[in-house]
């Protein structure tokens, strides 16, 4: 196998004939180079891969421990490989991968811990207090990193208490009540602390929230807010984990289609996961009505005669 003429193939598929970046090539590249290299050690040629064999690395590669993302993306990219080497039949098009399992959320944060981190997040600089300003977004409205991006100054109504967050490709918008513990914060933050920003780094922006550097992002004030938190506060995993946490006090106290709307989840089974109680209840059903339990109880009986 002459992996070096492949991959030359390969190249001049991805840049020529699909329009590709040179970025794009080089992620796929070591896609590539895995994939053949599996070929090579189980003695399969390029050309001559089935469909259960394609199916064999699939599973080889979440054996490695790849997560499901990233399995998907194998097919895709093996998909364009098998173009590129001029195979009619492509195996790889016929791969179907099931959805990704939706997990139960484990070891969430309750009221207390939430206001924990808020209350003790350090907040002595400007950057800081904005940064706690920002964790208040999360931690009590249940924002993720991205709807904080898109916050216009207007959006935030200290009178009304409320806030207005913009729809996203992943969440609807929609209007949350602001927590009272986070209004002297925001007030001050408003009023004073981004003015001061504003002033300091010569910045002109209608957003709520921006960054004091180049970036016209929010990801490097994110970054390393994120990982202050860990080292102040061990237990917390990300900021999903917040939102997480929040999503579940909110099903516990409000119900699903109020928490679904104040997460801004486009269907209630998104939030479904996080009713524990329903949870609990279901796995005593199935417990109580299993067949193998009522033989268990059969045997029991039997043994207490004997």
């Amino acid at each position: 196998m002459d992996k070096e003429k492949l991959l030359k193939r390969f190249k001049h598929y991805i840049l020529n004939e699909m329009g590709c970046l040179t970025n794009t090539y080089k992620g796929y590249r070591n896609c590539v180079l895995n994939y053949l290299n599996w070929l090579e050690d189980n003695t399969i040629k390029p050309k001559k891969i089935t469909l259960q064999q394609t199916y064999d690395f699939m599973a080889y590669r979440k054996q490695q421990g790849d997560a499901h993302s990233t399995v998907k993306a194998y097919k895709g990219i093996i998909t364009h490989f098998n173009y590129s080497i001029g195979m009619h039949a492509n195996p790889a098009l016929m791969v179907h991968l099931a959805k990704r399992d939706r997990t139960t959320p484990t070891n969430l944060l309750d009221e207390e811990f939430l206001d924990t981190i808020y209350r003790e997040t350090s907040a002595n600089t400007l950057i800081q207090k904005r940064d706690r300003c920002m964790l208040g977004m999360m931690v009590f409205l249940g924002l993720q990193r991205k709807e904080l991006e898109l916050l216009l100054l207007e959006y935030l109504d200290l009178e009304e208490g409320n806030l207005y967050v913009p729809y996203t490709t992943y969440s609807d918008e929609r209007y949350v009540d602001l927590s009272p513990k986070q209004m002297l914060h925001l007030s001050n933050y408003v009023y004073d602390v981004r003015p001061s920003l504003i002033s300091n780094y010569n910045l002109k922006s209608s957003n709520l929230f921006f960054s004091t550097g180049k970036a016209n992002n929010l990801d490097g004030a994110l970054g390393r807010m994120i990982t202050r938190l860990r080292k102040e506060f061990h237990y917390v995993k990300d900021f999903r984990h917040l939102k997480q946490s929040r999503v579940s006090i909110w099903v516990k106290e409000l119900g699903l289609r109020r928490a679904q709307y104040l997460g801004g989840y486009k269907y209630v089974t998104s939030v479904q996961r996080y009713d524990f109680k329903s949870i609990d209840d279901l796995q005593k059903k199935l417990e109580y009505h299993h067949p193998m339990e009522r033989f268990g109880n059969v045997n029991n009986s039997i043994f207490d005669v004997i």
